[in-house]
């Protein structure tokens, strides 16, 4: 051995030593990212099921054949009784999806999602969109509901001219939301915004 490698102290050890070290963090930052990435994605996937579901059971009461008051009476009560559920539902998506999006956006050299082609920020921004349209149809037909149940208390023969001023104008309203989340969610779908 040289006299300089003696004096060095851990000389060329020391260096595989640091090397090592090093990428022995590196594997155990990308593990961790992975196992946090791979249950969130799974919460994410769960509850955006659960959502979807929730979500095309009241539409399918509320894009029924409602022809007379006392159906859409019926049907918004319907409505009423899965609501709850529906904004809870909607709530943990939207945490769920600000938690990703802004792991994503604090992670710095050593992302997982850019080794792997999976980072596209893109992403985040339609899903933020998404879930801001979804909010809004919510929200109308909450108001739908409250209109529908002031109907209620009306007598039949004024029943008709407030549904018509009251109910109709939110109803085009969410038909307008419902078909620029069409849109949207198909832009998310396209090869450009890939689902993730």
């Amino acid at each position: 051995m040289g006299e300089s490698e003696k004096a060095r102290p851990g000389g060329r050890y020391g260096l595989i030593s640091i090397v090592a070290a090093v990428i022995v963090a590196v594997i155990v930052t990308f593990a961790v990212q992975e196992r946090n990435d791979r249950l969130l994605a799974e919460d994410l996937d769960r509850t955006g099921v659960e959502l979807q579901v929730l979500g095309r059971q009241i539409t399918e009461i509320k894009d029924a054949d409602l022809e007379s008051m006392n159906d859409y009476i019926s049907a918004y009560a319907q409505v009423e009784r899965l609501q709850s559920d529906y904004d809870q539902k909607l709530q943990r998506c939207s945490e769920l999806y600000s938690v990703a999006r802004k792991r994503d956006s604090e992670r710095g050299l050593f992302n997982v999602e850019r080794f792997r082609g999976k980072h596209h920020p893109q992403t985040w921004e339609n899903m933020t969109e998404i879930i801001d349209l979804v909010r809004q149809i919510n929200e109308l037909t909450k108001r739908e509901t409250a209109v529908i149940h002031a109907m209620a208390l009306l007598p039949e023969p004024e029943r008709v001219q407030f549904w018509h001023e009251q109910f109709t104008p939110l109803a085009a309203e969410e038909h307008a939301l419902r078909k620029k989340l069409v849109v949207v969610a198909g832009q998310r779908m396209s090869p450009g915004g890939r689902e993730q």
